[in-house]
């Protein structure tokens, strides 16, 4: 197996892809600017370390977040990909979890949240596929597709908070 050079940090990591959900679901659909500190809030975690690990992230060059001291921060189009693949990730998950192995419902974020940074696309379209690639999870999220894109009830009849 063939290793590859890493820097100081892995932009692949369960800390980057659990910033990037949070600002997604802070800034909704419409990629509004969020604030710092909201981020903070959402992942309970200190403002210094949020403002460190944001000029990270928008320092790479393909930065996954915008990010301007003062105004916030924003996913870029390619952190938005992630994002929606995580979210894709765990919902899947939980629609697993509830259908397939009987999980109480009050366990499934929890279980999800361990697992969602690990599956691969196989086992993804696997997963996905086996539940008959369900739309909405067990709480009524929408699931993204493999493309990124929500279903159409998405904003409509969905209880995303979005």
């Amino acid at each position: 197996m063939k290793k590859t050079k890493r820097t100081h940090w892995d932009r692949n990591t369960e800390s980057v892809d659990d910033y990037l959900k949070a600002i997604y679901s802070l800034g909704g659909d419409e990629r509004r600017w969020v604030g710092g500190s909201e981020v903070a809030n959402r992942l309970r975690v200190a403002p210094a370390s949020v403002t460190n690990m944001l000029q990270k992230l928008s320092g790479e060059p393909k930065s996954l977040v915008d990010y301007k001291r003062g105004s916030g921060v924003r996913l870029s189009s390619a952190g938005r990909r992630r994002a929606l693949e995580i979210v894709r990730h765990h919902r899947l998950i939980e629609t697993f979890l509830f259908e397939v192995l009987n999980y109480p419902i009050e366990e499934l974020h929890g279980e999800a949240e361990r697992l969602e940074h690990y599956i691969s696309e196989s086992f993804e379209e696997r997963v996905a596929a086996k539940l008959g690639n369900p739309t909405t999870d067990p709480h009524g999220h929408c699931i993204p597709a493999m493309d990124g894109t929500m279903p159409p009830s998405h904003g409509v009849t969905c209880r995303c908070g979005l």
